[in-house]
């Protein structure tokens, strides 16, 4: 896997465990302290509810926990990929690519907030100085807009 699938993977794993955990929390809402009550049979405006039916959320809610586990343990093997596969790059001489992906990809949250790694971040991980960390971003920049295909397709269609 490239470091880009990784991020998407990890962006799409992401998603779905924030939609697994606010599911677990609608269903913890239906289980609350009054809906324990086995004494009554509730018939409103035609409607027949019993409070035992909703136990049945339970077992659901068993299951969207195993989810929630399972998705948290990719997460973690992601995470565990992508820092062998940084480590990787930088061992064998791709530091370009490496130090544009943590710049363009990695984000970090603070105070409920994500933003983006600063240089100094960013040299850490790659073992340089964050001044050799935003020359080696600038080259592959430029790199990447000479090699695109966008501006290939821009180039042949002006001539």
């Amino acid at each position: 896997m490239t470091l880009e699938e990784i991020y998407n993977k990890l962006e799409e794993l992401e998603n779905n465990l924030e939609y697994y955990e606010n599911r677990l929390e609608q269903l913890k809402s239906l289980v609350t302290p009054q809906a324990t009550k086995f004494d009554k049979i509730m018939v409103d405006g035609g409607k027949h509810s019993d409070n035992i039916l909703k136990y049945v959320e339970l077992e659901n809610q068993q299951q969207l926990e195993v989810t929630i586990l399972y998705i948290k343990g990719k997460i973690n093997d992601l995470n565990t990929l992508k820092e062998k596969e940084i480590q990787r790059l930088t061992k064998y001489g791709e530091t370009i690519k490496a130090v544009v992906c943590l710049k363009e990809k990695e984000f970090v949250s603070e105070r409920g907030k994500k933003r983006h790694l600063t240089w100094q971040e960013i040299a850490d991980i790659v073992y340089c100085s964050p001044r050799s960390a935003r020359y080696w971003y600038k080259l592959g920049i430029e790199e990447r807009k000479k090699n695109s295909k966008w501006n290939i397709k821009v180039i042949s269609y002006l001539n």
